[in-house]
């Protein structure tokens, strides 16, 4: 029997620079090249920031969605591939894109966001703006309530990088980096449906219902991803726990 159909936990198969290779690199590379590129867009030619900060909605959470879900795209080179396998290339391009996300664009905001609501014509706080143009203002004026929640999803990051290192360092077989990734799921799928459930039970104050853009786009599609994949990654942790326990099963009894 071949390794990759083994219960025995394994390091995930690096994939080659194909199709999947090349789709987390056009959609991930895309959301880090955005802020630069949307920011010179409205401070060197002079688009108007409203419609810029619609199309860099639309392109993160397009980017977010693809380069998240692209292992169940049907490419040559995964054919081969496990339905664990599949899984598990779903779910560590989700953490680590939102790991870095809470600490970069989040820590940032966290550590200077009086600077960035007085800075609205300035392009060094324009990867804040271009949220706040598109009619988030929970960033702009934040309650003590809404800068905790950044504070925990920045502590989430923390937990579930540590996690990770822990991952790749014993070939994903400690199981308490198993542990904290999955624990950072859960807190993902529960600060998500905060802010969703808080915003419609007082009246979606923070968003402009009768906009397709900040109802339809800012406030579903892209914030969905911490909707659904946190349940991938439970799926794949449990997987993973099983596999190591049926490993420590046979090494007993050999």
């Amino acid at each position: 029997m071949s390794p990759a159909h083994t219960d025995a936990p394994q390091a995930p198969v690096r994939p080659r620079i194909g199709g999947l290779g090349w789709t987390w690199i056009l959609c991930f590379g895309s959301i880090a090249l955005a802020f630069p590129a949307y920011s010179l867009a409205v401070f060197s030619f002079g688009l108007e920031r409203r419609g810029v900060a619609n199309v860099m909605s639309v392109h993160i959470a397009i980017a977010y969605w693809l380069g998240i879900f692209a292992a169940y795209l049907p490419f040559r080179a995964l054919r081969r591939r496990s339905r664990f396998e599949r899984l598990q290339l779903v779910v560590l391009p989700f953490v680590i894109a939102s790991y870095v996300t809470h600490l970069t664009w989040e820590l940032v905001w966290l550590l200077t966001h009086e600077a960035i609501a007085g800075a609205r014509e300035k392009i060094w706080a324009y990867p804040w703006w271009a949220y706040m143009d598109g009619g988030d203002l929970r960033y702009l004026n934040p309650e003590p309530e809404f800068v905790m929640i950044e504070i925990l999803s920045v502590t989430n990051a923390l937990v579930g990088v540590t996690g990770l290192i822990l991952l790749f360092r014993s070939r994903f077989t400690d199981i308490r980096g198993v542990l904290m990734v999955m624990a950072t799921a859960v807190t993902h799928t529960v600060l998500t449906w905060q802010y969703y459930g808080s915003e419609i039970i007082a009246g979606f104050p923070a968003v402009n219902t009768d906009s397709f853009m900040d109802l339809g786009v800012r406030f579903i599609f892209l914030n969905g991803p911490w909707l659904v994949a946190p349940w991938f990654v439970l799926a794949w942790g449990y997987l993973l726990l099983a596999r190591m326990d049926r490993r420590g099963v046979a090494e007993e009894s050999s």
